[in-house]
């Protein structure tokens, strides 16, 4: 070959291949501020103060190191301080005794708080002198002994201690499940002008689990309380749309843009989720202040405790865990959600009539359907579903579905 051409074609290549790196350095230049704008646009949305920080350093041990087997005993009012971890795993187990029950290890749970706090009142009267009553003394002074101020709080008896369940396992559980919802919530979430992210707080809310409930009456995936669902979904006897993901999504996209437009902020936003709208305006009118660091560690009301104290915090720290996870492929998908359309009902119908002229089953309905009450299937007091309520069903039965209820419209037209 010419040599002149040979020169032509190894200078072509090498402009070639400059042009490529160019090209992929230009493209990851381009992601990598992608990257940063939206780290900052995050860190702007949701900022975290020095107290809040530490408050997130528990709750991603909390929900990523610690299993549903461990107890963390820890002080309330400084999180970073980790007195005692019990691990029930191994507790009582011997090679003929099964691991300890739920029951009887929340027992063991609460006489080991009762000795901690016997061991607390022991060094208030009794200061260094108390570490002669045994290994819990002994333990609690070699936590506190690091920190002089620390110290002091120990023997001024204002040092408050309590109990946190481990949450690891049932976070993974729960990053599988969410997988499946986090399309449908993000795209309602940024609809009504939510930031994406706070679809992450059903993590804190419920763990993913439709079917929640709380002794004081909260329900499904978002937790939300009888009257304040009934602002934006149906809570009757007939259907409670609290337990539909779905309609409980929606609920919760415009309750927290409601938060926001009144609070002007989202920390305050997300608190008012445990703490109340009117909680929150109290707590910035109280402190002078719309930090959610100072509200924290100065505003005083009976009502805002621990939980809503770290309600801002255990967001961050879910939001932080889910991604370490995603990161790491340490997600395991649950099974997929089935493939379901939305049909909207012409007029009031019973579930019965809904299986009598439809292919649906009560059991299809139920599964599609969870906030439908399990009384609405009476067939003595057949209870009816709201004109224009909104049903889902499997993809594949919706145009029988649809046939079905338009052959019923007419019949109820022609008994008219």
């Amino acid at each position: 070959m010419n040599r002149i051409l040979v020169q032509f074609i190894a200078v072509s290549l090498l402009l070639a291949c400059s042009t490529l790196t160019l090209s992929i350095s230009s493209a990851k230049a381009a992601i990598s501020t992608q990257e940063l704008s939206e780290k900052n646009k995050t860190e702007e949305l949701f900022p975290v103060p020095k107290a809040v920080k530490k408050q997130v350093r528990f709750w991603e041990k909390i929900f990523y190191r610690f299993p549903s087997s461990t107890v963390i005993v820890h002080e309330a009012d400084d999180l970073d301080r980790i007195v005692d971890v019990i691990d029930y795993k191994h507790y009582g187990k011997t090679e003929n005794k099964a691991p300890i029950a739920r029951k009887e290890r929340e027992e063991v749970t609460q006489k080991y708080l009762k000795r901690y706090n016997l061991a607390l009142q022991r060094f208030a009267k009794e200061k260094k002198l108390a570490i002669r009553h045994g290994g819990i003394e002994k333990r609690v002074f070699n936590v506190y002994k690091k920190d002089a101020k620390a110290l002091k709080k120990l023997y001024e008896g204002t040092i408050k201690l309590r109990v946190q369940t481990g949450l690891a396992d049932d976070f993974r559980l729960a990053a599988g499940r969410a997988i499946n919802y986090f399309p449908y919530m993000e795209k309602m979430f940024e609809q009504y002008g939510v930031p994406k992210q706070l679809s992450r707080l059903a993590f804190v809310e419920s763990m993913f689990n439709i079917k929640a409930r709380s002794k004081v009456g909260a329900s499904g995936l978002w937790q939300f309380m009888p009257e304040t669902a009934r602002s934006y979904i149906y809570v009757t006897s007939t259907v409670d749309e609290r337990n539909s993901p779905f309609k409980a999504t929606k609920a919760a996209a415009q309750f927290l843009f409601e938060n926001y437009r009144e609070l002007k902020s989202w920390p305050l936003a997300i608190t008012a989720y445990n703490h109340g709208r009117l909680g929150m305006l109290n707590a910035v009118r109280q402190t002078a202040s719309d930090d959610i660091g100072t509200i924290i560690e100065t505003y005083q009301s009976k009502s805002f405790g621990f939980a809503s104290r770290n309600f801002y915090a255990e967001f961050l720290a879910a939001v932080a865990v889910f991604e370490r996870l995603r990161q790491e492929n340490k997600i395991e998908t649950a099974h997929p959600l089935p493939e379901t359309l939305s049909v909207i009902l012409p007029s009031p119908v019973s579930p019965i009539d809904l299986m009598k002229h439809t292919p649906l089953t009560k059991e299809l309905i139920a599964e599609h359907n969870p906030c439908i009450s399990e009384t609405a299937y009476d067939l003595k007091k057949k209870k009816m579903l709201p004109e224009f309520y909104e049903i889902r069903v499997p993809a594949q039965l919706y145009q029988a579905v649809r046939t079905g209820l338009d052959s019923l419209e007419r019949k109820k037209y022609a008994r008219r």
